[in-house]
């Protein structure tokens, strides 16, 4: 892409050089830079790394010595600014436990307006985190170099201090994205949210998806999508394959993209929660699994490297378990109460490509397992997932 060239000018050398609001410095497995309200993450160079430590607000630009190309590309990337006076920067710099911990799914409640037949979390419990814990795990997430922050439940809204939440979200060095069913976002709510993304669940175009979700709902998501982007908030979009949507694809995708949405990801659901009351909705992974093919955007939270299913992931369930996703609630590594997040973090096993039973696959650098969930439903958690492989056109 051809970017317009930038002349930073001589007159802005006495100026205080800082890493710009929604940018951030992030110790991973190579040296990073972030910036949430773009969702980007820039790898660097460690001369570059360095530098950009040094842009704290407290130094003029005449006293850092930067490449000035290297300086004008992030003039472009809107990555560093320039202030009159000086402002300290907070940089928050750690050596995290590697695979990174990235994406965070925070359930804040489990509270819900509605009873879709395939929820995995099932029936309510009245569980929701305490408000301090809420932020105590936001500022150990920050600290272990998050990059995402998923706030789920239930539908989080519910969550009795919610508001008091969002208010404070946007003092974090990471991207808040709010998981809801929409039919709660009213203009006011959607003007109110301080997130930098909001995806909605939409199952298929409103009679398959008012047959999950209860009639009415597919209007009430539509229209809370559009609220969304109406206060300038980014919108993605979730779909759930199930029996009654099969023949929505198309339809879905030319109207997810007519709308607005950044991103759209679909998934094969797991027979778990009120979807083993519902099996009528349940289509067979080799049928089902041909339209994992469809989405758009940067999509579900892939693993990287040598290992498979989420690497970067973990889940927080309402009551306090840390997971190694929502799935894997009866397999806890430890509880955000009584344990820090890093210590659990360090407790999971992480797994290798190396060790599938799938490893000589030749699509596995591209599927990269699949889902272990699903896997461990069919009796064997490295066995092969039986939705991705038909995706990729694999008999089992």
């Amino acid at each position: 892409m051809n970017r317009k060239k930038i002349i930073v000018p001589r007159s802005t050398n006495k100026k205080y050089l800082a890493l710009s609001k929604s940018c951030s410095l992030k110790n991973l497995e190579k040296p990073s830079l972030y910036h949430k309200e773009k969702d980007e993450l820039y790898q660097l160079n460690q001369e570059a790394f360095d530098f950009l430590t040094l842009c704290d607000g407290t130094k003029r630009k005449s006293d850092l010595k930067g490449d000035k190309e290297f300086l004008e590309y992030c003039f472009q990337e809107r990555l560093l600014s320039l202030h009159k006076k000086p402002s300290k920067r907070k940089i928050i710099l750690s050596k995290p436990p590697k695979p990174s911990l990235r994406y965070l799914e925070l359930q804040i409640t489990d509270k819900c307006n509605l009873k879709c037949r395939h929820c995995y979390v099932g029936k309510q419990k009245n569980k929701e985190l305490k408000i301090e814990k809420i932020f105590d795990v936001c500022e150990q997430f920050q600290e272990l170099q998050g990059l995402r922050l998923i706030i789920s439940g239930g539908e989080p809204l519910l969550h009795k201090e919610f508001w008091k939440f969002n208010d404070s979200i946007g003092r974090y060095q990471f991207r808040s994205i709010l998981l809801s069913n929409g039919t709660l976002i009213t203009p006011q709510v959607a003007r109110r949210l301080k997130v930098e993304e909001v995806q909605i669940s939409i199952d298929g175009m409103e009679r398959s998806h008012d047959l999950l979700r209860g009639w009415g709902t597919f209007k009430a998501s539509i229209k809370g999508a559009e609220n969304i982007l109406r206060a300038g908030i980014d919108l993605s979009v979730a779909t759930i394959i199930h029996k009654y949507n099969l023949e929505d694809f198309d339809e879905m995708e030319r109207l997810f993209r007519d709308i607005g949405a950044k991103d759209w990801s679909v998934d094969f659901p797991v027979f778990t929660g009120y979807f083993e009351a519902n099996p009528d909705f349940f289509v067979s992974p080799e049928k089902g699994g041909n339209f994992l093919k469809y989405g758009f955007g940067s999509g579900l939270y892939q693993s990287s490297g040598k290992f498979a299913c989420g690497s970067h992931l973990c889940a927080i369930t309402p009551d306090g378990k840390v997971c190694k996703c929502s799935f894997f609630v009866d397999h806890p590594l430890g509880n955000i109460y009584n344990d820090k997040l890093e210590e659990c973090w360090k407790r999971l096993k992480h797994f290798r490509l190396a060790d599938l039973k799938c490893r000589g696959c030749e699509y596995l650098k591209e599927c990269r397992g699949g889902c272990r969930y699903r896997a461990l439903l069919e009796g064997n958690l490295m066995g092969a997932d039986p939705a991705r492989c038909a995706a990729f056109g694999v008999s089992l």
